[in-house]
């Protein structure tokens, strides 16, 4: 199990957690080409997920505030990793992105930590619109942290990124949409072969490098002061990753 306290390795872990999901992510998508990526935010899964698969990736991001300076950072990305005309980076609310395309027009929608940000009742409607635009054959895939912890750890990291007494930035419903909820309602709007798709993270966070993450998650100095022994002591770690997928037939 990889750990981390020093706070100038958080982000090489953090890549490599993405860099984890991309091969999951390349293999579902496969050889389909027109790909349509949902709150690709600072491209943490877009850039690596770019690097392995043929088609091209239409990403899409309102890029609002907490991520407002996150359409400069994708951009420089995607021009120096050379995938100007691969990427194409598109700043616009998804609702009236997807309102806009024509049925049966791509081959793959994607999301990561994107249904975090939403609530059920807008995440029926998504994935609903994921399938109109799908052509026939064509995969919705989405990743998001399980939202069942399985330690202290795992709980007290929930509880940060959730509560409005630590967080924020509170989510609308959800740290993130179970795995059975989201198999129901990709069957329901028409998907079929759906399956989950569990990826551990292996990711323990201590010391400074817990501090670090918890400003970067928007999570108040309190909690860091509240939790300081233990964060010191064993720290916060990453639950595992889910992968729902559904196929249009």
């Amino acid at each position: 199990m990889g750990e981390v306290s020093d706070p100038k390795e958080l982000d090489k872990a953090w890549r490599q957690q993405y860099e984890n999901l991309a091969r999951e992510f390349a293999k579902l998508i496969g050889k389909r080409r027109t790909i349509v990526e949902i709150g690709c935010g600072r491209g943490q899964l877009t850039i690596p997920l770019a690097n392995l698969v043929r088609g091209r990736l239409l990403t899409v991001d309102s890029f609002a505030w907490p991520y407002n300076t996150a359409y400069r950072s994708i951009l420089n990305i995607v021009s120096k990793e050379k995938l100007i005309g691969r990427v194409s980076v598109l700043k616009e609310d998804y609702r009236n992105f997807l309102s806009r395309q024509d049925d049966a027009r791509y081959e793959a929608v994607i999301s990561s930590e994107f249904l975090p940000e939403i609530d059920s009742a807008r995440t029926c409607e998504f994935l609903s619109e994921c399938h109109r635009i799908l052509k026939r054959g064509g995969v919705s895939v989405h990743s998001f942290l399980s939202p069942v912890p399985k330690n202290l750890r795992q709980r007290l990291l929930i509880e940060a990124d959730t509560n409005p007494k630590w967080t924020k930035t509170p989510p609308d419903e959800w740290f993130s949409p179970s795995w059975n909820v989201m198999n129901k309602e990709l069957r329901r709007v028409g998907f079929k072969g759906t399956k989950v798709i569990r990826v551990k993270s292996d990711l323990i966070v201590r010391g400074d490098a817990a501090k670090k993450l918890l400003r970067e998650w928007d999570v108040r100095e309190t909690f860091w002061k509240t939790h300081k022994t233990f964060l010191v002591s064993q720290g916060l770690e990453i639950p595992d990753w889910i992968i729902c997928v559904g196929r249009k037939t």
